[in-house]
């Protein structure tokens, strides 16, 4: 954890507490030490695998309809339901005057049926009374535009006024269900993303975290560079929060608006662990603490929230978009749910899929029908990737309001199973039959096992890339995608792992664009690689140090003794020119970035541009140091495939033994059992050796097909 970060969150932490009149706890040993936290599989039993539950919101619906609706998602098979994220209006319809009534006798009911229930605070979504007696605790967007009732997510979760009212709820759900013995977990908020806010709440905490951090305002000018246009501040008072929106001359400053992205998602963290140090006080410890963000959050930072047990995610798949071509669009992006499980998984060691698409959605910028298969295939993939709960949004299909279009497991009338619907009713099928199947001996294979990747990712390398992209077709998360898929395309496990993590664990690290280094960081890769590693770097790696400055050197002179070669310069194309790179014998087409190098003696040349000024140069490199290689690609492909190839040559030099997966295929294992699901247009014969049992499906593998086996 960098210095700055642990500062910060422990002023933040201070702040929250004071404003709210509260106490942090912590676990403490005798010596008075902070425990380590215990591990987070402790929740779920191993012989269990993956339980399927399913959302449903009584407040919605009425009184007479919760006994049959909940009866027929208990026959249905799903294990658990989900409750109250959204109704805080009911809990405290007026100011101080609660009333739970509704609650209780809905989780009475739930019980009775016997289905677990995963209770939730309401924090999303404030009641209309709040703001009309408070507006101070909407946000402010960069217009200047305050938020308004009327939807979610509208709150400042740095105003004092609203962590208040946070408190009190969060404190009276505590307190009356934290020993019910039917609540299994609590879902801190919902999907929370950490926008910019613009609120004087907001600026106010901003000036704070910058003066914990920086502790002079002339160190803050030096590290913003604010001799620049005259940008000088003589006290922290003096800083507005950076807003593009009321600028048209030029840019900001990339420093401000770096830090600006860190306060906020300091803050996030820092609100959500609020909520969960008040859980912890009065909750039953076999109750767990979680939130679910979305698949591919950009704001905020799930590793900045460490009061969790582990975090969970939302899915979505299908999104208008058709990565593969053809009927692709029904089946959603490939890469989508991989990254998700391998992202969540990793940080605690234990993750679930909080809202897994249900069937047609609403929002999308196209709302296509799914593929038959779909959802089935994305509940085992979840499975393969080591979820231990996957849960849909949402049991009943709205007959108005804003999602009225969004699918349920039932239709419009209540009780008809949806497409999606019976394809959760199969998943809950399969986990009967494969919890029969479970081996508890069972053991990760060591031809698995030795080709184990560690992919090295930094929300503040994505703030700052997508801050200065240079280009505007450079997407931070396209690039993510084009190496997590070739990482994929051999078969490797992968975890996604941060700087603070253990190397040896993994013969191989991949670092796509990581941009903000220091030389501790530059150091750690060297020892990797000397100890026998296998490290692999892309276009733009070294750039700028921790708060976003270039060296005073040249082009990414700390790494130039690791890779072997000096990074020349860099170049981007306008968008009908392409330009040609070969590789050994094939030929690859780029356009958005590349570093053009130049290796000193002992370092391979793997590709090189094929035309522009610099025909002839490196665009890909590797070398041995000590016992291990290090590998990079300057160039960002057109389709990925260069990329796929010379990935798959590092596993391939290193006599580790990979699949040829093609792309939108991808298997797992996961607790003795092997998943392979097809988002391609073409049946596929996944590699399954003879004498296998097939549990699921069947082989070859169709589009929108999973298929299990042991």
């Amino acid at each position: 954890m960098s210095n700055h970060k642990t500062l910060t969150k422990i002023i933040l932490a201070g702040l929250l507490m004071a404003s709210c009149n509260l106490t942090p706890v912590f676990a403490q040993n005798k010596k008075g030490a902070v425990s380590e936290k215990q591990d987070p599989q402790r929740f779920f039993s191993k012989p269990n695998l993956m339980q399927i539950g399913v959302y449903y919101y009584p407040e919605q619906w009425p009184r007479e309809q919760w006994e049959r609706d909940l009866k027929n998602i208990k026959k249905l098979g799903f294990e658990f339901t989900h409750f109250a994220e959204f109704a805080w209006t009911f809990m405290e319809p007026e100011e101080g005057k609660y009333d739970f009534k509704w609650l209780d006798d809905a989780l009475a009911i739930a019980e009775k049926q016997g289905l677990k229930v995963i209770m939730c605070t309401p924090t999303p979504t404030p009641p209309a009374w709040m703001g009309e007696k408070y507006p101070e605790i909407y946000l402010v967007d960069a217009s200047g535009r305050r938020r308004e009732h009327g939807n979610r997510a509208n709150q400042s979760v740095s105003n004092e006024k609203y962590r208040e009212f946070v408190a009190k709820i969060v404190t009276e759900l505590a307190k009356r269900y934290g020993n019910n013995k039917n609540v299994i977990g609590w879902q801190v908020d919902n999907e929370p993303g950490a926008p910019d806010d613009f609120s004087p709440s907001a600026q106010k905490g901003f000036q704070k975290w910058l003066k914990a951090k920086y502790g002079t305002i002339e160190k803050l000018n030096a590290e913003w560079v604010a001799s620049f246009w005259s940008i000088r501040y003589n006290n922290f008072e003096q800083i507005a929060i950076p807003n593009a929106e009321i600028y048209f001359e030029d840019k900001l400053s990339p420093h401000a608006v770096l830090d600006f992205k860190r306060f906020t998602a300091d803050s996030q963290a820092e609100y959500l662990n609020l909520q969960a140090e008040i859980l912890r006080k009065y909750i039953d410890p076999k109750q767990w603490i979680t939130t679910n963000y979305t698949n591919v959050v950009y704001g905020a930072d799930p590793r900045r929230t460490d009061k969790m047990d582990f975090a969970t995610y939302t899915m979505y798949p299908v999104s208008g978009r058709n990565n593969l071509g053809g009927q692709n669009f029904r089946m959603g992006h490939p890469n989508k749910i991989s990254e998700a499980n391998d992202y969540y998984r990793s940080i605690n060691g234990v993750t679930g899929v909080m809202e897994m698409q249900p069937g047609q959605v609403n929002w999308a910028s196209i709302n296509p029908q799914l593929l038959p298969g779909t959802v089935h295939m994305w509940i085992s993939q979840a499975f393969g990737g080591g979820c231990s709960f996957t849960c849909t949004y949402r049991y009943r299909h709205p007959l108005g309001s804003s999602e009225m279009y969004h699918d349920g497991i039932v239709g419009t009338d209540g009780v008809t199973l949806t497409t999606g619907g019976k394809e959760f009713v199969q998943s809950i099928e399969d986990m009967k039959l494969l919890r029969k199947e479970y081996n508890p001996k069972a053991v990760i294979p060591q031809e698995i096992a030795k080709r184990k990747t560690g992919f090295l990712w930094s929300h503040e390398n994505l703030w700052d890339l997508e801050n200065q992209k240079q280009t505007e077709f450079w997407s931070t998360w396209r690039h993510r995608n084009i190496y997590s898929s070739a990482v994929k395309s051999t078969g490797a496990p992968m975890d996604f792992i941060t700087e603070e993590s253990d190397f040896s664990a993994y013969p191989f690290i991949v670092a796509p664009a990581y941009q903000l280094i220091d030389q501790k960081l530059v150091d750690k890769w060297t020892k990797y690689v000397e100890n026998g590693g296998n490290l692999i770097l892309s276009c733009r790696t070294g750039q700028k140090d921790k708060n976003g400055h270039f060296f005073e050197a040249k082009w990414s002179a700390p790494i130039v003794p690791l890779i072997g070669a000096d990074v020349e310069f860099f170049d981007m194309l306008v968008e009908d020119v392409n330009g040609t790179i070969n590789a050994g014998n094939n030929t690859y087409k780029w356009n958005v970035w590349a570093d053009v190098l130049n290796p000193k003696q002992g370092t391979e040349v793997l590709a090189s541009y094929a035309d522009q000024f610099y025909k002839g140069k490196a665009a890909a490199i590797t070398r041995k140091l000590g016992k291990g290689t290090v590998t990079y690609i300057g160039a960002e492909s057109k389709d990925g495939n260069l990329e796929r190839q010379l990935v798959r040559t590092v596993y391939e030099r290193a006599k580790v033994a990979i699949e040829d997966l093609p792309k939108g295929v991808y298997v797992e294992w996961r607790d003795g059992f092997y998943v392979g699901v097809n988002y391609t247009n073409e049946t596929i014969n996944l590699p399954i050796p003879a004498g296998s049992k097939i549990l699921v499906g069947k082989n070859p593998l169709e589009p929108a097909q999973a298929v299990i086996w042991k």
